[in-house]
């Protein structure tokens, strides 16, 4: 598993450093990050740099002609940083079929950066020519974004039949996936193929020298055996593939919910406050037809969405644009919520809150750990 560090100058190092423990003991993150700007960040925070961290340099230390991390301010040099950082573990995760956790970004440092992408989800649209999904929640509640990051006026216009039935077919697939025991080793068969190719393993930073960092090939094995034990043989999974995901592929028809709000007030009262709803209601019939199960179930009005009483029915929402997805999602577990990509060739997880500025290399700052955590244990525990 890769980590994208975010801006450096937020609080993306100091979660990294004081989680790693925890995090350490399920998987083995490999950091995408100077040690330089690594230890520039820990004397910063007063705190010690763990002796069994992995890390992949980006040898990008010298573009800081001052000093590295300057808190809590927006630069360009800190989003070029993040970028890049971004960019690495995204690249690495590609080739060893891994999956990604993203530290927060500030987008406005993107663009003095001149990147033209206006953040993560935007850049692996452009990455996989594939339209990813952001589905960003925990356990208790996920919320899915049929339009994300666009002015509000644009949101009507795309709301057409074709563009919303492609988008709940993809969107049950991509869930249906998630859900796969099979599908969710990352790289098991690669990794039986090739047992026999030379690895070679990253130094531990208790390895390294204070000022030295080597670059170092990364372990195929280390990153792609994510879930299962070393003693489970790719025989055993593939005798049994064809009959897990049978009955898995019925199980989801069964227990899978998916509630779907509606545009307008009172989902459009039948055409009276807006014809959106009409199209939303076809789409639905549309796709459980295509299951052969009442899957989607809606539209719903979204002002009464998130009740108790739906909440208890319901565990994910379809929103057709941010803010009435988001709202109350936030209002109710802002500190947990995460932010998942769905429908690429990889899996990617991120905490749902910002660069926090703010907060930033403060001491007593009460910053919440858990959203981080939760980006992790996604991908390993199953909190779908």
């Amino acid at each position: 598993m890769y980590v994208s560090v975010g801006d450096i100058n937020g609080i993306g190092l100091e979660l990294i450093l004081r989680n790693h423990a925890e995090i350490a003991a399920y998987c083995k993150p490999i950091y995408c990050i100077d040690f330089e700007v690594l230890e520039c960040a820990a004397k910063k925070l007063a705190l010690q740099i763990p002796k069994d961290m992995y890390i992949h340099p980006l040898n990008m230390q010298d573009i800081f002609d001052d000093e590295i991390i300057k808190a809590g301010q927006i630069c360009a040099k800190s989003g070029l940083y993040s970028f890049k950082s971004f960019e690495k573990a995204l690249e690495l995760c590609i080739k060893h079929n891994a999956s990604l956790v993203t530290l927060p970004i500030h987008k406005y440092a993107w663009q003095l950066a001149g990147i033209e992408y206006a953040g993560h989800t935007q850049y692996l649209r452009h990455r996989f020519q594939k339209e990813a999904i952001m589905m960003l929640g925990c356990k208790e509640m996920f919320v899915v974004l049929f339009t994300d990051h666009i002015p509000l006026s644009k949101v009507s216009g795309l709301i057409q039949k074709e563009r919303l039935l492609q988008f709940f077919r993809d969107f049950y697939h991509a869930y249906s996936w998630l859900f796969a025991p099979i599908q969710k080793v990352q790289g098991l068969k690669n990794d039986t193929e090739t047992k026999d190719s030379k690895n070679i393993q990253l130094e531990s930073l208790q390895e390294l020298s204070s000022n030295t960092l080597k670059q170092n090939a990364i372990n195929a094995n280390l990153v792609k055996r994510l879930l299962y034990d070393e003693k489970t043989t790719i025989e055993k999974i593939e005798k049994t593939q064809d009959s897990i995901q049978n009955n898995h592929s019925t199980q989801i028809k069964k227990e899978l919910k998916i509630a779907v709000l509606g545009l307008n007030p009172h989902a459009g009262d039948n055409g009276v406050l807006g014809h959106e709803d009409m199209i939303i209601n076809e789409c639905i019939e549309i796709i459980n037809k295509e299951i052969g199960a009442e899957v989607f179930i809606g539209s719903i009005a979204p002002d009464s969405a998130f009740i108790p009483h739906n909440r208890e029915k319901y565990s994910i929402f379809i929103a057709m644009y941010h803010d009435s997805g988001l709202a109350p999602l936030k209002a109710l577990y802002f500190d947990r919520s995460i932010n998942v990509s769905l429908n690429l060739p990889i899996l990617r997880t991120s905490p749902d809150h910002g660069t926090c500025f703010d907060k930033a290399y403060q001491s007593n700052n009460n910053i919440s750990m858990e959203s981080y955590l939760e980006s992790f244990r996604f991908l390993f525990q199953g909190n779908v």
